[in-house]
């Protein structure tokens, strides 16, 4: 926890595609040790109310899209489900998937444009299974102020008309973002092949990419004080990004006027640091 480094407005989350399901403990390290306000989306009625528990945060029974009533098909696998088709003839080849992809029931859903979402975003998380280019289409200029995005995409569609990592990743370099790391990078095996007697154990073939983006450096050295802090927390808390880190922990110092290099380098000392893959 960076304890010294104290932001005078609220972290601002958005979470679209909220679903207890996945892992979010990236989303929950920064929203406990620093001044962070969450609002999040999830259609599914089930999910939904698993996640009105946390009173801490805010969760809308919608979803974000392009402004219309949609159709939401709900899969065996509620992490399937989706407003697109799962692609059948693509994830048979993998195990599970058949079973998992099932469409159960069909339920319509009314969506709201990212664009008319009231509050700023500091942070941005989408996970909408094979849906973000409709949310970065109708979206364009709330993202282009974030921060931080992380999405999930897929290198092949495995959704019926679903835009892949190599469109969105486009889409968003024209909002000025570029890739910074993967969160996670999710390999699937091809059947019958089994690795480490595990059928979900992937081996080489990628299949979902957790994808973090930033804008690019020339852009970040002009951010302000505020800017620069609550980018220095996010990227700490939610993706130990430490070398990243200390750069802009000594941008924060010279805007600023402040020393907390020697501070931040005391703390990351004490902290392992692994390559990510």
């Amino acid at each position: 926890m960076i304890n010294f480094i104290k932001t005078f407005s609220p972290i601002k989350i958005c979470d679209i595609g909220a679903s207890p399901i996945d892992n979010t403990n990236f989303i929950d390290e920064l929203f406990k040790n620093t001044n962070s306000e969450l609002i999040g989306f999830e259609p599914n009625i089930n999910e939904f109310q698993r996640l009105k528990k946390h009173n801490k945060k805010k969760y809308y029974n919608y979803a974000i899209g392009d402004g219309t009533e949609k159709v939401l098909n709900i899969c065996e696998a509620a992490g399937m489900s989706s407003f697109l088709e799962p692609d059948l003839d693509y994830l048979k080849n993998f195990h599970g998937f058949e079973e998992w992809s099932k469409i159960i029931k069909k339920i319509k859903v009314k969506t709201k444009k990212l664009s008319e979402l009231d509050d700023k975003i500091d942070f941005l998380k989408i996970d909408v299974q094979g849906y973000e280019s409709e949310i970065i289409n109708y979206g364009k200029d709330k993202i282009k102020d974030c921060l931080v995005i992380q999405l999930e995409t897929s290198p092949t569609p495995l959704y019926k008309n679903e835009k892949t990592f190599s469109y969105t990743i486009l889409e968003l370099e024209k909002l000025g973002f570029y890739l910074h790391m993967f969160n996670n990078v999710n390999t699937r095996t091809f059947k019958p092949t089994i690795v480490g007697n595990n059928p979900y154990l992937g081996l080489h073939h990628l299949f979902q990419l957790d994808c973090v983006l930033i804008k690019d450096l020339k852009i970040i050295d002009t951010y302000d004080v505020e800017k620069l802090k609550k980018l220095i927390l996010i990227l700490f808390h939610s993706f130990k990004s430490y070398d990243l880190v200390d750069y802009l922990v000594r941008l924060l110092d010279k805007k600023s006027g402040e020393k907390n290099i020697n501070k931040f380098r005391d703390i990351i000392s004490k902290l392992e640091m692994q390559k990510k893959y």
